[in-house]
């Protein structure tokens, strides 16, 4: 493959990466907005097509990978295992249920196991997301202050384990704490809705008391949006242009206990869940910014510049600079070798320069003498 189809690819990649994170960021800031389904319909099928797509780049490279007998230096010297992380397990199980929910109609959604179900896989679907941002990693290449291959894989290496240890931490509490049964925003609507069905539930085969427990829900109880009995509506908050308009699936959740089917809204807590989606959003663009901003030029002051200039002096005759050396840095390593390298071997280097010139010197004026004696 040659080296213009090469750099076309990457750069293609690297643009996807950048799309992906504006779109993450409009999936959850269209929750909070309050944008129509419509709308928040593309956005959620541009974010399975943009996992589509790193799955595929995942598989290729892969597959070259195996080819060539270098498939465990992909994985771990070229970070292949930040690909797979960022790909294919929110194909799998973030962006492709949605899609999949998408296109076969808002049913697909209903045998989730319940509620409380329900609201657990959003809860990790969310948090599983902020796994695209490992992506970043792959744009430190094209950053132009950071030009040494050291450099680039020390940031990127350190910006990768914060982000992963972030995401991974978040997911193992999540699943933690829903197998401990510690209380939280889900249980406590799964709770509230119970009650409000065992309510429904007990008075549905007296009509009157039924309808005054309705006309009370209606004014108390502002998620609870359709209650039909024997697959007739007997209550709904809004009209099916709404519904239509404003919920898709995971907006919801549907309860059947007996001869009620029981809809209620979910929007209040899948909008808490964006707004933490957003926090992990800036708090990972932070952290990485942080790295490229203050770690890296640290990084290149500290270690791979004066790495730069001492190669250079070993490499060629006539560099003969010295190493800078902070003062606040002096003990360190780096620059304890860089103060041996100043003081001991760039001495040794000019002395060498200056006999060699000498020598050089006394053999032109003795060619030229020779030449001359000769001559007469």
């Amino acid at each position: 493959m040659s080296k213009r189809v090469v750099n076309f690819l990457e750069s293609l990649v690297i643009t996807a990466i950048l799309l992906v994170l504006i779109q993450t960021f409009f999936e959850d800031f269209a929750i909070l907005a309050g944008w129509k389904w419509s709308m928040r319909q593309k956005i959620l099928l541009a974010g399975f097509f943009f996992d589509l797509f790193f799955t595929l780049e995942f598989l290729i490279r892969f597959y070259y990978a195996l080819i060539n007998k270098r498939s465990v230096h992909y994985i771990m010297q070229e970070r292949g295992w930040i690909d797979f992380l960022a790909s294919v397990p929110l194909l799998m199980f973030s962006s492709g249920p949605i899609a999949l929910a998408i296109l076969t109609g808002e049913a697909a959604f209903l045998g989730l196991g319940g509620m409380l179900n329900l609201l657990k896989v959003i809860k990790v679907i969310r948090i599983a997301r902020v796994l695209r941002f490992l992506r970043i990693i792959k744009i430190f290449r094209r950053i132009k202050n950071v030009e040494s291959p050291m450099a680039q894989r020390h940031v990127a290496s350190i910006t990768a384990i914060s982000i992963t240890v972030l995401v991974f931490s978040l997911l193992v509490f999540s699943v933690f704490s829903g197998s401990m049964g510690l209380g939280g925003l889900d249980y406590s609507f799964f709770d509230h809705h119970q009650k409000i069905i065992a309510k429904l539930d007990a008075s549905h085969n007296n009509p009157a008391d039924f309808v005054r427990v309705m006309r009370v829900f209606e004014k108390t109880e502002k998620s609870l949006l359709l209650v039909k009995c024997r697959e007739e509506t007997r209550f709904s908050r809004y009209g099916n242009g709404y519904y239509t308009d404003f919920f898709g699936p995971g907006d919801y959740s549907y309860t059947k206990q007996g001869d009620l089917e029981i809809f209620f809204d979910l929007r209040p807590y899948v909008k808490q869940l964006s707004r933490e989606s957003l926090l992990f959003f800036f708090i990972v663009i932070l952290i990485v910014l942080a790295y490229l901003i203050i770690y890296s030029p640290n990084f290149a002051l500290t270690v791979s510049d004066p790495i730069h200039v001492m190669r250079k002096g070993l490499q060629e005759k006539n560099y003969n600079l010295e190493v800078k050396i902070p003062g606040k840095y002096q003990n360190e390593d780096v620059f304890q070798l860089a103060k041996l390298y100043n003081e001991n071997f760039l001495p040794l280097k000019d002395i060498s320069t200056q006999e060699e010139g000498s020598m050089l010197d006394l053999n032109s004026r003795d060619i030229k003498n020779l030449l001359e004696e000769e001559n007469s």
